[in-house]
């Protein structure tokens, strides 16, 4: 009786729910990073903390390697390695969880193996060379994170042979139509039925090398074949993860989720043609920011 009151209650509430995923994922500066049903959120999801697990054991789970991760959070991705390091760099710019982790660290034994760093990730100077560089701060896109910036000033510590955990974000498009209410320009998915009518082929806008990438705005135009007629206003968004070779994680609701994001203009279009969209955006700023627009159509 329990999970069918849940279950109700959810179904009473679809509507209101639409942009619930969005509010719990919104950085806020008050509490200077996410709210606490968001740590619960990550901390609970096996499938996002799995694919970072399968890329540690992939790598023999780190054994005797020197390590430096951003965001640290509660040590939800941490505690997986940490067992198995020679020395880890553990950033963190949240004051509110600092004596939460350093009581994790001492709980477990683990506080001669890390040096704790208080402040921004892009800034920090680390005293040696990593063999592993590990960060979660990815949003779709790596439009909202600053995954990205991290990266790249971090792997300036990487070793010669280190390796990056994720390495590469593959992020594609498709033409849809939905509803946005209250203002809202963009929304994460968290139920099906708030999916949007798609009406075209989903297509690569670009690749986030994260190895290489060194500038932060990105300006692409790609062709869609549209497979029914109908007003197109969105663009539905995924981004695919490459964690390490072999090693995947394509989105759920706690990190990376389909998204929908408003189109510049709304614009009809007819099953058969191919269409042009243009979208240009920077890495590390707003989702609400980012330029999605439909060019010339041609047959």
């Amino acid at each position: 009786m329990k999970k069918e009151a849940l279950y109700n209650d959810i179904i009473d509430n679809f509507d209101e729910l639409k942009y619930a995923l969005l509010d719990a994922q919104t950085f806020s500066t008050k509490h200077y990073g996410f709210p606490e049903i968001y740590y619960k959120i990550m901390e609970t999801d096996r499938i996002r903390i799995g694919a970072y697990q399968r890329a540690f054991a992939k790598y023999n789970h780190l054994k005797d390697a020197v390590v430096c991760e951003a965001g640290i959070g509660r040590l939800a991705l941490t505690r997986h390695y940490l067992p198995y390091v020679k020395k880890a760099y553990l950033i963190e710019n949240n004051p509110n969880i600092i004596d939460f982790i350093k009581s994790e660290l001492a709980k477990n034994g683990w506080t001669d193996k890390v040096e704790l760093i208080v402040g921004d990730a892009m800034k920090v100077q680390l005293p040696e060379k990593v063999d592993y560089l590990i960060g979660e701060l990815m949003s779709i896109f790596c439009a909202n994170e600053y995954q990205v910036q991290i990266f790249k000033h971090l792997r300036k510590f990487l070793k010669p042979t280190g390796k990056l955990i994720p390495e590469k974000i593959h992020n594609l498009v498709q033409l849809g139509n939905t509803s946005f209410e209250n203002g809202h320009k963009h929304y994460p998915l968290l139920f099906t039925r708030h999916w949007p009518e798609l009406l075209s082929t989903q297509v690569l806008l670009n690749t986030t090398d994260l190895y290489k990438v060194s500038r932060y705005t990105v300006k692409k135009t790609v062709k869609l074949k549209n497979f029914l007629s109908g007003e197109a206003n969105c663009v539905y968004m995924n981004s695919l993860v490459q964690m390490a070779e072999g090693i995947n994680f394509t989105g759920t609701d706690s990190l990376m989720p389909p998204t929908v994001l408003k189109l510049k203009e709304p614009s009809s279009v007819k099953a058969g043609e191919t269409v042009k969209l243009r979208g240009v955006y920077t890495y590390g700023t707003s989702l609400d920011a980012a330029i999605f627009e439909l060019l010339t159509k041609k047959k």
